[in-house]
């Protein structure tokens, strides 16, 4: 169910963080990801999908998302959307065009100009050869929530092309291909990251990758659980930086039949926060949820 524009997923996120090297070693020896490359300030680590990475660590002086970046489907359409939003009036890299990564690939970054938030649409990146679902490991990113006031997602819907797939109390879930959601905003009265999650093969790789974080010494945040809007097994951590992450699994498959569905039709029995109702979020899980702010420039590495 691809987008007008052809945007059609989050394929990286990047962190910045001060202890580049305690992130490096709980995303690859705890979290599950393998190193693809490293420098003395930047790390970049894949899942067992496609994607030359599915996360970057950054040396940062303190915590902040720095950008999102979005798979696009083609160079044609990259230079559409680059069009369309400096026609707009859209903050954007100076142009479109080959980029500058280890993953290679076409397009720009730009700033939304609600919130100012960095995401860089791809084309055509390198892809590994060596991909294949494995147990107890993540494969690619699923999606990626934000902490925003903003209700109705115009300008993701407008001049991204996203579709609010549905919309909860707190919640609003933005589709761009037959994943439920890829990107959401979590309400709140100011702007942040929220959480990224990472699929995985089935809810008993969920179980178990889950398992091996708390023998590492990882205190499970909230979870495990199965959410109302996108049907979801989940599991959340808080890892380096005060960065949430979700192992993730059998997240709903839609298409264009989907009907929305508002507020008053997602709700859980009193107490719960989700289907299963069998663990709710800890306290050392809430504070980090909008700790992390958004990087305040427009990051072109």
């Amino acid at each position: 169910m691809p987008t007008k524009t052809g945007i059609s997923g989050v394929r990286s996120v990047h962190f910045g963080l001060p202890n580049l090297e305690e992130a490096a070693r709980f995303y690859e020896q705890d979290w599950g990801l393998n190193v693809v490359s490293a420098s003395p300030d930047s790390v970049y680590l894949r899942g067992t999908g496609r994607d030359i990475y599915t996360l970057a660590l950054h040396r940062f002086p303190e915590s902040q998302l720095l950008r999102i970046d979005l798979s696009i489907e083609s160079r044609e359409q990259a230079d559409a959307l680059f069009a369309s939003l400096r026609d707009a009036g859209v903050e954007t890299t100076d142009k479109v065009g080959p980029l500058d990564d280890i993953g290679g690939g076409y397009g720009f970054s730009f700033r939304d100009p609600d919130e100012g938030r960095v995401f860089r649409v791809v084309a055509e990146p390198k892809q590994h050869a060596d991909c294949e679902t494995q147990a107890d490991r993540p494969g690619k990113v699923s999606h990626i929530v934000l902490n925003s006031p903003d209700r109705e997602a115009k300008f993701f819907v407008e001049k991204l092309g996203f579709r609010m797939i549905d919309q909860s109390k707190t919640i609003t879930f933005l589709n761009c291909n037959s994943d439920h959601h890829s990107l959401a905003l979590f309400i709140s009265e100011s702007s942040s990251y929220n959480h990224l999650a990472f699929e995985m093969q089935d809810i008993d790789s969920v179980m178990s990758a889950a398992g091996s974080m708390t023998e590492a010494g990882h205190a499970i945040g909230w979870g495990v659980g199965r959410h109302g809007p996108c049907d979801n097994v989940f599991c959340y951590f808080v890892g380096p930086g005060g960065f949430i992450v979700e192992y993730t699994a059998e997240v709903e498959q839609v298409d264009e039949s989907y009907k929305f569905k508002g507020p008053d039709e997602w709700g859980f029995p009193k107490g719960r926060r989700d289907q299963w109702g069998l663990a709710r979020p800890t306290p050392a899980f809430h504070a980090p949820e909008t700790s992390v702010p958004f990087s305040t420039m427009l990051f072109l590495k």
